[in-house]
């Protein structure tokens, strides 16, 4: 009996892909690294945690695929993106619909943009005022 609840309790964990704040962390500082040859910076807010878990995204989100995204964002647009501040914007990739809104704030102690992503969510046909910069 403590085996079979062992056993569907390791099952639903294996099922539930949620991602945890330091997954997210994690993500970052690769994201770091990769975008400082460019003087960026990527943060996650609190609400891009909450949102990137939330239902009414379908199927979960993976920290793969963020990784993903990001890295077409780096090869297409990470140098103009660089060159910009106090913009708000949106991230889209096709393949996969997750959007990511963002603002690109200039850290003047720093030196550099910061990539500001405010929250995340996978949806067809995602309509935003602000500049899109599809991968």
């Amino acid at each position: 009996m403590a085996r079979d609840n062992f056993i569907r309790e390791a099952i639903a964990e294996l099922i539930s892909e949620e991602i945890s704040r330091s997954d997210l962390e994690k993500l970052e500082k690769v994201l770091d690294a990769l975008f400082a040859k460019v003087g960026m910076d990527i943060e996650f807010t609190k609400h891009f945690h909450d949102r990137v878990n939330d239902d009414r995204n379908g199927r979960d989100i993976t920290v793969q695929e963020l990784q993903v995204l990001f890295a077409k964002t780096y090869r297409k647009h990470a140098p103009d993106l660089s060159k910009k501040k106090d913009i708000e914007a949106v991230l889209k990739d096709v393949q996969t619909a997750i959007n990511i809104p963002f603002v690109l704030k200039w850290n003047s102690s720093k030196k550099e943009v910061e990539l500001v992503s405010k929250t995340v969510m996978r949806k067809k046909n995602f309509k935003s005022p602000d500049r899109t910069y599809a991968v």
